[in-house]
């Protein structure tokens, strides 16, 4: 009976510390994730900031009236919340805080200008399917990514005039190894970010399949793209 509970021992010592070294790993990868989630969307509120610093530009001089006043201060706050919430980052899926207020903020940009402009309000929609930086879409179009499978995407008026003419969209490009991939080729680690921008089911499924089925193949067309900014929203 003694080796019976020497093997015992042995086998409860082994499963202990198989369990411990899943623990450490799991650890590890919930580290590298919120590590990479945290410099996308760093990235993001920076160039949220640039857009703001354009938007300046467009309504200096302008007597502003109530409305379009209430939308400035609505996409200040919210460059200001999105930069809190990056600081504080705690977790991958609470990126979604992030996201939230950098869509808010970006809606209320588009009001800015469209009232500057004296022009209608737009729609509230859901943001550009090839860069969400882009800020809301305008209309869906088909779109066939370079594995075949048409779909019908959300985009802003630049990228849906881009695909319209056979030309590439601006795609939100992120690091991915030693290259630059478009966001949804870029795996598990960001894929709260890829699926947070997304509220609407159709939308998250489509970034959910093109994930599955560009990943392991190179990056698709643009996986060996050499690196480039894409990431500025049109003017």
């Amino acid at each position: 009976m003694e080796w019976l509970v020497f093997l015992l021992g042995g086998g409860g010592a082994a499963l202990a510390g198989r369990y411990l070294w899943d623990r450490r790993a799991a650890r590890r990868m919930d580290t590298a994730e919120l590590e990479e989630i945290r410099k996308v969307a760093d990235e993001d509120v920076t160039e949220f900031g640039e857009e703001l610093s354009r938007l300046d530009v467009v309504i200096a001089g302008q007597e502003l009236d109530v409305d379009t006043r209430h939308d400035y201060q609505r996409a200040l706050d919210a460059y200001e919340s999105a930069g809190r919430k990056v600081a504080h980052l705690r977790a991958a899926d609470a990126i979604s805080t992030v996201v939230d207020a950098l869509a808010e903020g970006r809606y209320a940009v588009a009001c800015v200008r469209a009232r500057a402009a004296g022009q209608p309000v737009p729609e509230r929609r859901s943001p550009c399917f090839f860069n969400p930086q882009h800020g809301p879409s305008t209309l869906d179009i088909q779109w066939t990514p370079s594995n075949g499978g048409t779909r019908r995407v959300p985009a802003c008026t630049q990228c849906a005039a881009r695909v319209k003419v056979g030309d590439e969209p601006a795609v939100r490009y992120v690091k991915y190894g030693a290259q630059r991939v478009p966001y949804w080729e870029a795996g598990a680690l960001i894929e709260p970010y890829s699926l947070g921008y997304f509220g609407s089911s159709t939308t998250r499924a489509i970034v959910m399949a093109l994930s599955m089925e560009m990943r392991g193949e190179g990056g698709g067309r643009w996986g060996n793209a050499p690196e480039k900014d894409n990431t500025k929203s049109p003017s």
